[in-house]
């Protein structure tokens, strides 16, 4: 029996549990098949191309277990888009015109981000679709500050201090109350 009866791109990181591909290591290997419990035997298509991401930096991402490494034969680490490539497709995504704005805005979201990190304030996020978000609301209400109080600062923290001392930090700079 084949894995795909056609040659297939198969992203392997929707598994939940990191053990089960551990489990699948032998379709990494030369035999390219896996054995299971009940005997059958399941074959890999020889032009099946098996792909393996993670975001390293995710909360809730482990580590991919070094046996699945192994048998990669291309590891590639991705950085995170320059601020004018996100600006790019920040406006592509939310058809904004208003490129300078979302210049201010996408320096904001990293700002905030940093903070975050510095201050160790980990029960939120602030990102890529915080930013989207953020313009989004924009769009609608017309105002950076109060979309940002919808968007931006809700998404970075939950706790009430934390969020003033995001804001202060680095909302007020930019944007004056």
């Amino acid at each position: 029996m084949a894995i795909t009866s056609k040659p297939y791109l198969l992203p392997s990181t929707v598994i939940a549990n990191p053990g089960v591909l551990v489990g699948l290591n032998s379709l990494l290997d030369r035999c390219n098949s896996v054995y299971l419990p009940n005997g059958e035997t399941i074959q890999r298509h020889p032009d099946t191309v098996i792909i393996v991401t993670t975001n390293n930096d995710y909360a809730g991402c482990k580590p991919l277990n070094q046996s699945v490494i192994s048998r990669m034969n291309l590891v590639l680490d991705l950085d995170e888009p320059d601020e004018e490539t996100l600006v790019e497709r920040v406006l592509g995504i939310t058809g904004c015109k208003e490129k300078k704005t979302v210049q201010a805005m996408a320096r904001v979201v990293q700002s905030i981000s940093e903070y975050c990190r510095e201050n160790l304030i980990t029960d939120g996020c602030c990102g890529v679709r915080e930013l989207i978000s953020w313009v989004q609301s924009y769009m609608v209400c017309g105002n950076l500050r109060e979309s940002a109080h919808y968007t931006i600062l809700p998404s970075a923290t939950a706790d009430a201090n934390s969020r003033t001392e995001v804001e202060e930090s680095c909302l007020d700079p930019v944007l004056p109350a």
